[in-house]
């Protein structure tokens, strides 16, 4: 018995650096929530738990409905998104201590500021 997936047929939907959505031939290296502003790892262990948590009640779980890709980090950072607490703690410890003198800062939003639209 053959286990490998059929090749992808079609294109992956990615979210640019001004929030707009655009088809790629490669998947997303990085997951975001659109509601939160909130990108990481797509097997971060948060994520996946919300999900399985919502999959077991049978319902859909919120984070799948929001769900954004990013085809880097980047471009997460430059529309407006600031990085997972736990799957990209180096990176959240960052943008949590805030703009700081000599240190590059690439995000847009900033710790305390509302991050829903």
């Amino acid at each position: 018995m053959d286990d490998r997936r059929p090749p992808r047929t079609r294109p992956y939907l990615l979210t640019g650096a001004d929030g707009s959505t655009y088809e790629s031939a490669s998947a997303g290296r990085f997951g975001g929530n659109r509601r939160d502003r909130i990108y990481g790892a797509p097997d971060c262990p948060v994520a996946s738990s919300n999900i399985a948590r919502f999959k077991a009640a049978g319902r859909v779980a919120p984070y799948v409905q929001h769900r954004v890709w990013f085809a880097d980090e980047a471009t997460a950072q430059a529309a407006g998104y600031r990085p997972c607490g736990s799957c990209l703690r180096a990176q959240y410890l960052v943008w949590k201590a805030g703009p700081q003198r000599g240190v590059p800062y690439p995000w847009r939003i900033r710790p305390g500021e509302r991050t829903r639209r």
